[in-house]
């Protein structure tokens, strides 16, 4: 073709470039077909340049959200513990353990506090205010060390702490050449960091309590994060003097500075599977860097306060996230692999903002503090293994061409493997509101979401990728329905229209015509290409009958009084099938059958359970060939009923009318071309 390659040329071209070792070339061929089906996104058996470049373009920007398991946080309990200091100065949780250090301004004591059984456990008292103080274990020994402002670094050997007469047993202090303000354990090289007031950062050897030769030089002000990444033996620090430097483990050797941060780095963290650094500024200002380049990847922005710190979140999973807090009590979660927000939580209003917060990672925590205040927030996964998904399934689907399930809840769809019924992928935050409708175009190669707030979107099935928007409906979307032959879709919604949309545009849905006529909220809706038309229902239990083509009102089928929950029409046969919340199933006459029928119910009956106890239908498949319908219920039961009486009782014949013209005359219309040339001479 002129403007693409077919399918043969396609497979030709890629079968001389592609190896075939140890490749069964039936197999290569499948593949390749297969792969064309996906690139050819409108489905007209020739792949164009914007389908291919669009097709590389999403598969870059799928990412790898294969997990099933989000993290998500949830308040726990607010708590206030009256035996704590009013002001409080720092909050530090020692790692591995239920122990925080608590300091107050100034001060020369480190309160040791159970933050689980919310008791002060000990105190220990310094000759100078506290600055900094770190938990580490080594040769057998549990340590907590502190750091003064007098350029001492005191060891404390907590088997003594816990001795019945309260009096701790102090090892000679360690002397620094200035105060250090951070302190940071390395359990793999055995080797603590300090980070000195002035931008040097020194290395300590803990079992003679001397400073190793190797010091870090390069900042200019105080070090206040110090970070080990083993996976590229690596130390990353930041300073208030707005820098991020990473250094050789060994050696000490400047590998990157990285500079963006208008005023000082708080804390730092990385992201081991994504081999990224996120920064976190004094002030609101949140950065992701790649370690190999010395310029910012991108700015997380959202919070409206200066930050308190920020870590990753490691899941099952993989480590994906990260969890940032500001001073006004807001925590924002964020998907590293987009630089979404994924969820945004804050503190209870008695707590007034928050001084710090700390990471309970062994206890599915994190601890939000204020003072003696405190709030906790649990963390859990939201995949609990006996369900499908933690938020209502509003929609399921069997696709037939990639043999796969997919479901629709909340704000994300996932796949599911048939064979194994365990997920394949799961594709989050597709929508802003949560879904409401979902349908497949004719190749089922695509899917289409509509939301409560009346947006629609289309989907590739594959990656999940967004490729076209189409014009919103002013209210929820209850129903999408897609016209294989025209490829054409249709939605309802409460906003009481019908809309009829082109799918044929790679970039854009493009509305073809809006049908308005209910005088209540649209509950569903259904499409029949060979009677020409469309059915639509309200709540009122008015069901409106719309021709296809020309979308003109071509009657009114009355006979539910309250909401229908299906339309379906059973073809070859002129008959439409309704359900409503009562139980009732109604058979109703479409054109072309006889006058008289036509918009008539002939059929209702009562969807029993047992002792004359209805259930309601919520979803039906009819199978022409056996003229047999299949119906489920809300109760969960399946039945099958032959209308084979019905359809002979009434005389319903196969429609055998020709397909209505196609709708290319509206299309050009709507794209502005007045007059749709006459060849001159016939087409070839």
């Amino acid at each position: 073709a002129e403007d693409g390659l077919e399918l043969t040329y396609f497979v030709r071209v890629m079968l001389k470039y592609l190896s075939k070792e140890s490749v069964d070339e039936e197999h290569l061929v499948a593949s390749l077909c297969e792969l064309f089906a996906q690139v050819d996104v409108n489905g007209d058996a020739t792949m164009e340049w914007d389908e291919f470049y669009g097709y590389i373009h999403e598969q870059g920007m799928a990412g790898q959200d294969e997990s099933s398991s989000m993290m998500k946080y949830n308040s726990k309990s607010v708590f206030e513990d009256r035996s704590l200091p009013k002001k409080t100065e720092t909050l530090t949780h020692y790692k591995g353990t239920d122990l925080v250090g608590i300091t107050v301004h100034n001060s020369v004591k480190l309160l040791l506090y159970d933050i689980v059984a919310r008791k002060q456990v000990h105190e220990l008292t310094h000759k100078a205010a506290v600055l900094a103080s770190t938990y580490l274990e080594h040769r057998g020994k549990k340590l907590i060390l502190v750091s003064t402002c007098d350029q001492c670094i005191t060891v404390w050997d907590t088997q003594s702490v816990w001795e019945a007469s309260g009096f701790a047993e102090v090892t000679p202090p360690m002397m620094a050449p200035e105060s250090q303000t951070s302190l940071v354990w390395d359990a793999e090289t055995t080797t603590l960091y300090s980070g000195g007031v002035n931008g040097t950062v020194y290395t300590w050897d803990i079992a003679t309590h001397e400073a190793n030769a190797m010091k870090l030089q390069g900042h200019k002000s105080s070090v206040r994060a110090i970070l080990h990444i083993p996976s590229l033996n690596a130390v990353v620090t930041g300073s208030l003097d707005g820098t991020m430097i990473l250094w050789d483990k060994v050696g000490g050797k400047k590998r990157k500075v990285y500079r963006g941060h208008r005023n000082g780095i708080l804390a730092v963290a990385y992201s081991v599977d994504l081999k990224i650094i996120v920064s976190a500024g004094i002030t609101e200002e949140l950065m992701v860097w790649n370690p190999f380049v010395e310029k910012k990847i991108a700015e997380l922005s959202g919070h409206k306060a200066n930050l308190l710190g920020l870590h990753i979140v490691e899941s099952r999973t993989g480590a994906f996230e990260l969890l940032s807090a500001d001073r006004s009590g807001v925590f924002k979660v964020w998907d590293l692999r987009s630089q979404e927000c994924i969820q945004t939580f804050t503190v209870a209003a008695s707590l007034g903002g928050v001084r710090q917060y700390i990471n309970l990672q062994h206890k599915n925590q994190i601890i939000a503090a204020m003072d003696r205040r405190f709030q906790a927030f649990e963390f859990s996964y939201t995949n609990t293994p006996e369900l499908t998904d933690d938020s209502e399934v509003v929609a399921a689907l069997y696709n037939e061409t990639l043999d796969s399930f997919i479901t629709a809840a909340g704000c994300s769809v996932r796949l599911w493997d048939p064979t194994t019924g365990k997920p394949a992928k799961t594709f989050s935050n597709l929508t802003t509101s949560p879904i409401i409708s979902m349908c497949f175009d004719d190749r089922q190669r695509k899917f289409f979401l509509g939301d409560s707030s009346g947006n629609i979107t289309c989907h590739n099935y594959i990656n999940g990728v967004l490729m076209k928007e189409f014009e919103a409906h002013a209210d929820q979307v209850t129903q999408l329905a897609y016209c294989n032959e025209d490829k054409c879709l249709l939605s309802a919604s409460w906003d009481r229209h019908v809309c009829l949309a082109d799918d044929m545009d790679n970039d854009e849905g493009v509305l073809l015509r809006t049908m308005k006529g209910h005088g209540k909220d649209i509950t569903c809706l259904a499409v029949s290409y060979s009677l020409k038309l469309i059915a639509s229902s309200g709540a009122d239990g008015h069901i409106l009958v719309w021709h296809y083509g020309l979308g003109v009102l071509e009657g009114i089928c009355k006979g539910h009084a309250q909401d229908v929950t299906l339309l379906l029409f059973l073809e070859p046969y002129a008959i439409l099938l309704s359900a409503d919340i009562l139980g009732n199933i109604c058979l109703w006459g479409m054109p072309p059958c006889h006058a008289s029928m036509r918009f008539t119910c002939k059929a209702r009956i009562k969807n029993i359970l047992i002792q004359q106890v209805y259930s309601v239908v919520l979803c039906a498949a009819w199978f022409p060939d056996q003229e047999i319908l299949v119906t489920g219920d809300e109760a969960g039961e399946v039945k099958t009923r032959s209308i084979s009486e019905f359809v002979k009782r009434h005389d319903f014949q196969p429609v055998l009318s020709p397909p209505p013209p196609t709708l290319q005359e509206l299309r050009l219309r709507r794209r502005g071309v007045t007059q749709i040339p006459t060849p001159a001479a016939p087409i070839p």
